[in-house]
């Protein structure tokens, strides 16, 4: 059994860490003004799916084995800072005089491109490498304590960034000049660039 204490020392920080504004709230705020709310949906579920996995690596204390991975870390980075950058520079041109539909697209599509910005961030499995053992004793977790540990950690995550879309779309509903729509898309570019910068440079 869990310790109630134990539970809030894994709660806590995880909630504070997940909602810190970053890149996966730069695209998801980028994804509500190119596709809309109901569309950016899988790409949540795919950033929540991407974060579940680090969480189960760390649980089974595999964190210091997935890091010896670097190269493929460093592949999947590059892969999440192109996805960004190639939506923000669709934002940037879109056309916000003569509005059209968002092409299509599939949700698979979508949980793939959420799932690959949050795996290609290896600091999240360093967070909850350095979190959890502090929290848990990982040698003695049964399996059904773990996951218990998995479905808190999804449930605080999927809670924060629904509030995020929320927020998203809120603003965009708000805004209906093409002028002012332009500005908006102009600076969820900026902000993606930023966010696909600063995982860039980021180790």
């Amino acid at each position: 059994m869990l310790a109630q204490s134990s539970i809030w020392f894994f709660v806590v920080p995880f909630a504070i860490a997940a909602a810190i504004p970053g890149p996966a709230q730069g695209a998801l705020l980028g994804q509500v003004v190119a596709r809309g709310t109901k569309s950016t949906l899988p790409f949540l579920a795919g950033m929540v799916f991407g974060n579940a996995v680090w969480l189960l690596v760390a649980t089974l204390g595999l964190a210091a084995l997935a890091l010896q991975f670097e190269q493929v870390f460093v592949a999947v980075k590059w892969l999440g800072v192109a996805f960004i950058l190639f939506v923000a520079w669709n934002l940037w041109s879109k056309n916000t005089e003569h509005t059209s539909a968002p092409a299509q697209r599939s949700a698979g599509c979508g949980l793939l491109s959420g799932a690959l910005l949050t795996l290609s961030n290896p600091k999240a499995v360093v967070f909850f490498g350095a979190v959890l053992p502090h929290a848990f004793d990982l040698t003695a977790l049964s399996v059904p304590e773990a996951g218990f540990i998995i479905a808190l950690g999804i449930s605080i995550d999927l809670t924060i960034q629904l509030t995020y879309l929320t927020l998203a779309s809120r603003i965009k509903q708000a805004i209906r000049s093409p002028k002012a729509m332009k500005r908006l898309n102009r600076t969820s570019a900026s902000v993606m660039t930023g966010c696909a910068g600063w995982m860039a440079i980021s180790r």
